[in-house]
């Protein structure tokens, strides 16, 4: 029985071809897409997951609440860890470790030739990080691994890259000029789907400030092991307790002011576990990450694309099943006759749906394996095929559902003809098929239209962010980094040099750099004469970096050259705001800092107010900032980033003429510069790529949409050759008979418009928009210029079918 049903089957897809074709393309597509959508999901759902006991594992991260704002930290006080460790019984194991972004180390090869390189993140962490974290060792130690001052463990790329076939065990690597270790191990580099950056890690014994007590400094990456069957939520309501005993003090230490008064005045620590599988999605506003995090938003937008995408394949089908019901319907009455029960032709039809639908499974199996790589270029992703007998399983199991989903209800609507009334066609004639094939149109073009909103509005939102005014200018400012290793009085010789250029308009050198989070701390100061203490990040720039960065003073003055301006502090307006002082200009704050005798307090004086700026992120509103000079950390001072101005049409010039003079400066130092716009750009990448990703699939939605609705045209414009006919006897232009043919898909396509728009605009407005602090709203021009274009898109599809009916000889029409 059953493999007659299949010959059947085959037999009346071989004489459909054009519906057949049609059917396994659009499945193929969306099923394609799905595959694609759904590898990417599981890719970002499997962070971290390859750690034993990932489940166990937890990071500490923290809420730094102030008057006005709160802001949240992955890097916590590094000495919380072990006090927990010491207070908690439910924590079985925990690990402290810090990151070194950008760092220059040199290496001696065996000609005694001094070779430097840089590495963008290496971490510095305690003896414990191997225990926690069961990255396997491939030679050297392996037991207690940094548990000395001077070791080391490398990755293998690291390994490769500077040793080659050399064995590093052994080697001698120097950070700075005082920081040596000793390669003690070679690990596995660190998986791709992993929250975790670092192509080396240096024992922090060796780091005197992390062996210190801190409870108050953001500091260090402190995660916890628990034990089985603990409750993180229970352990997690034990930490302000933590915060009572051991940071309360220190504050009061440093400050003057009491805990109850501190807390009073609107400041506040709450630490919160994260479980480390969680901590790539889930939240995307922590700061101080490792590497750049996903969003869970954004997967779960991704999770409804998938979704309907594969349903608006499954649509066609049922549509052009439906359709075709008038054909088989002498068939179901015959069988009927004949004696088959409905069971049979349930079955019959649902054959023929699993075949196509494995057919147009196998298909997208091979579009998706081709176009794989360029999916992996476009996401940034080293996404693989899992080919597997779990995965043959899988797929087995996606042709039957599909099947079954695509085809059990026309299977239940062709196996419920009467016999009698068949030859009649009722059935297609009637309201009821109408309405069910109109709404399925309907609601396919309901999700190509919310998606290609969803696309218009997150290509709105990045040209915002790109082009948005910052409140300084970002353009045509060239950064050269690692300006630390140059020291102090070369990096000022090189700023003097670098000025009197002709492409350079101006030069300066800073700590912090625009959009680069890590580089701003956290400082307080407390008004002369007043309780509260202003809270606020710190930004320390040299002489002429405002200026470099266009900076708008709106006033008193900068800082000036000609000045000593170590105790002197320059304010942005959200910070003068928070003084509730109509004129900042000489306000005394002071600042408490540890001493080799104790807390010293150091008063400084306000004089100047910069208009507000966007330091971070569009992401985040704009907080208080206070501007330092380099003066305050003393004469011995230099800065990460050399900032340098270049005129337009200059870039290249400038970039030659600045490398010549670094290199004439300090040899040995390597150039590396980036520009201060690309960086900011960058910021975004996340976003833009869920842009690029989320145009490609709607793209797709509406191109299966068109193809079902392209057969369907065909199918129901052949049904009405005769009426064509007809009318064009009796006078009707080729124009009006393809308006007649086309008015009613157009207003299917309107419906799906009214009510797309609201739905889209409630998903856009109310969820994914809601990440950014500055944002643009849902406008209606993206709205109707998506509904336009998909209407457009799908007048010419049917059109294209109505044009070639009108077109035919009337005489043929009605001979035939």
């Amino acid at each position: 029985m059953i493999h007659n049903q299949f010959k059947i089957a085959i037999r009346n897809l071989l004489k459909q071809k054009l519906y057949a074709s049609i059917n396994i393309l659009g499945l193929a597509v969306g099923i394609a897409s799905c595959i694609l959508i759904v590898l990417f999901i599981q890719h970002e759902f499997s962070y971290d997951k390859f750690f034993k006991d990932y489940q166990r594992i937890y990071r500490m991260s923290l809420e730094r609440i102030y008057p006005n704002h709160s802001t949240y930290y992955a890097i916590v006080p590094h000495s919380f860890g072990k006090v927990a460790k010491a207070s908690f019984e439910e924590i079985e194991d925990f690990t402290v470790s810090s990151r070194f972004p950008n760092v220059e180390l040199t290496y001696e090869n065996e000609r005694g030739e001094e070779i430097r390189f840089d590495e963008e993140m290496i971490l510095a962490g305690d003896s414990l990080f191997f225990r926690v974290f069961d990255f396997k060792i491939l030679n050297g130690k392996t037991e207690n691994l940094l548990s000395l001052a001077n070791e080391m463990v490398v990755t293998q790329e690291f390994a490769q890259r500077f040793f080659g076939d050399i064995d590093p065990i052994g080697k001698v690597l120097k950070i700075g000029e005082n920081l040596e270790f000793i390669v003690s191990a070679v690990m596995q580099d660190v998986p791709e789907n992993s929250h975790f950056k670092f192509s080396a890690v240096i024992s922090n014994l060796g780091l005197p400030f992390l062996q210190q007590e801190n409870f108050t400094s953001f500091s260090a990456y402190t995660f916890f092991k628990l034990r089985e069957g603990v409750d993180p939520v229970s352990l997690e309501a034990k930490i302000p307790q933590l915060v009572d005993t051991y940071a309360a003090g220190q504050i009061e230490r440093e400050l003057g002011k009491s805990w109850a008064d501190y807390k009073n005045a609107g400041n506040g620590y709450r630490y919160f576990l994260q479980p480390i599988s969680e901590i790539h999605l889930y939240p995307s506003f922590i700061e101080a990450q490792l590497k750049p995090g996903g969003n869970i938003t954004s997967v779960y937008i991704l999770i409804a694309v998938a979704i309907l995408i594969l349903g608006i394949a499954s649509i066609n089908f049922m549509n052009l099943s439906i359709a075709r019901s008038s054909e088989r319907a002498k068939e179901v009455g015959i069988r009927k006759v004949l004696g088959s029960f409905r069971t049979q032709l349930i079955g019959q039809f649902l054959i023929e749906a699993i075949i196509l639908s494995g057919i147009g499974v196998f298909l997208a199996l091979a579009i998706a394996q081709i176009v794989l790589p360029y999916f992996n270029d476009l996401t940034e992703r080293h996404i693989t095929f899992p080919f597997s007998v779990a995965t043959i399983g899988v797929f087995l199991l996606i042709v039957i559902i599909v099947g079954f989903l695509a085809g059990m209800y026309p299977a239940l609507v062709l196996s419920s003809f009467k016999p009698t009334e068949v030859m009649k066609g009722k059935f297609v004639s009637s309201q009821k098929g109408q309405w069910i094939r109109n709404g399925l149109v309907v609601f396919q073009f309901w999700i190509s239209i919310i998606l290609i909103i969803g696309t218009f509005v997150i290509r709105n939102q990045m040209h915002y962010l790109q082009s948005v005014s910052l409140g300084f200018d970002k353009e045509h400012v060239l950064m050269v980094e690692r300006g630390f290793s140059y020291g102090p009085q070369k990096i000022k010789t090189f700023v003097e040099e670098i000025r009197k250029f002709p492409e350079v308009e101006n030069a300066s050198y800073t700590f912090a750099a625009p959009g680069e989070e890590s580089s701003f701390f956290g400082v307080m100061y407390q008004p002369e004469g007043a309780s509260e203490l202003l809270t606020a990040k710190s930004m320390v720039i040299a002489d002429g970096a405002m200026e470099t960065l266009g900076l708008e003073l709106i006033a008193g003055r900068g800082f000036e050259e000609s000045t000593q301006d170590s105790l002197y502090l320059i304010l942005n307006e959200t910070a003068t705001r928070l003084l509730e002082i109509n004129d900042p200009i000489g306000v005394k704050l002071s600042e408490v800092q540890d001493g080799p005798d104790g807390p010293v307090t150091i008063s400084r004086t306000v004089i100047g107010v910069v208009k507000d700026f966007n330091f971070i992120s569009l992401r985040d509103e704009i907080t208080p900032l206070v501007l330092q000079n380099v003066e305050s950390f003393g004469q011995e001072v230099g800065g990460q980033y050399v900032l340098a101005r270049i005129k337009p049409n200059e870039t290249q010039a400038a970039i030659n003429a600045i490398e010549a003079k670094w290199k004439e400066i300090d040899p040995s130092q390597e150039f590396k510069f980036s520009f201060l716009d690309e960086r900011l750009n960058n910021l975004y990448e996340q976003e833009k790529q869920t842009g690029r990703i989320f145009s490609i699939f709607s793209v797709l939605a509406i191109f299966v949409s068109c193809i079902g609705l392209f057969a369907l045209s065909a199918y129901i414009t052949s049904l009405r050759t005769k009426e064509i006919g007809v009318r064009k006897v009796l006078g009707a232009s080729v124009g009006g008979v393809v308006l007649m043919l086309s008015k009613d898909f157009s207003k299917m396509v309107l419906i799906a418009f009214v009510f797309a728009a609201p739905v889209a605009w409630w998903v856009m407005e109310k969820w994914w928009l809601q990440s950014f602090a500055y944002r643009v709203n849902v406008s209606l021009w993206a709205i109707l210029v998506s509904g336009v274009l998909v209407f457009l898109l799908a007048w010419l599809t049917v059109s294209y079918q109505s044009y070639k009916a009108a077109s035919i000889n009337p005489v043929n029409s009605l001979k035939s």
